[in-house]
């Protein structure tokens, strides 16, 4: 079962990242499993990867720009799949269901405390200990970083180098999805045409 220490009074962690939020939705309209949602309607993906990706990324002590496009690759990719692929109860912009996520507490951030302590900071002081799975809807920041933890516990290390095309089989490979294809993730990237310089552009 999902579990974590609830952070001291006096600790502020989240004020620079958007998109967060304190326990203002009623319980009775949290996010249901398959409640994923389309991010890219309330902002570019210049935005969230200025505002959101980077930022939190940065709070975890990742400084990468392949991070970045993993994580932003993933948000595009996720925000257009089609139903048949989306991954079963998939919450929020990164589709993540209650059993991923429930796994990256109880089989990752478990053996990692002081990381665990990190992602614990990023939730809400008072939502999180009533229905922690509404943190993967109703804050992004959040969300962000457990999508990277469902990366980081298969890496070793990314390397900086990586193509678009390697980062679309590092999705395929290791994050939730129902037979997706790196085309799915090359062609969201590419669809997204202010959120990275021309030379990233790929073509299949």
């Amino acid at each position: 079962m999902l579990q974590a220490s609830p952070r001291s009074e006096g600790e502020c962690v989240t004020a620079s990242i958007p998109l967060t939020h304190d326990c203002i939705t009623p319980a009775d309209q949290s996010p249901s499993a398959g409640s994923s949602i389309n991010i890219l309607a309330l902002a570019p993906p210049a935005a969230l990867r200025q505002a959101v990706i980077r930022p939190t990324l940065a709070y975890l002590g990742v400084t990468s720009a392949a991070a970045e496009n993993l994580l932003l690759g993933t948000l595009l990719t996720m925000a257009s799949l089609p139903e048949g692929k989306q991954p079963p109860g998939g919450i929020g912009p990164f589709g993540i269901s209650h059993q991923v996520h429930e796994r990256i507490w109880d089989d990752y951030l478990a053996t990692n405390p002081d990381q665990a302590s990190l992602i614990r900071g990023l939730a809400s002081q008072r939502c999180f200990l009533r229905d922690p799975h509404a943190e993967l809807g109703y804050n992004f920041a959040y969300a962000t970083a457990i999508a990277w933890l469902v990366y980081q516990q298969h890496l070793t290390e990314l390397d900086e180098d990586l193509s678009i095309a390697d980062l679309a089989q590092l999705w395929q490979s290791l994050y939730p999805h129902r037979d997706g294809v790196p085309a799915d993730f090359l062609s969201s990237w590419n669809r997204a045409d202010d959120h990275r310089p021309a030379a990233l552009a790929f073509s299949p």
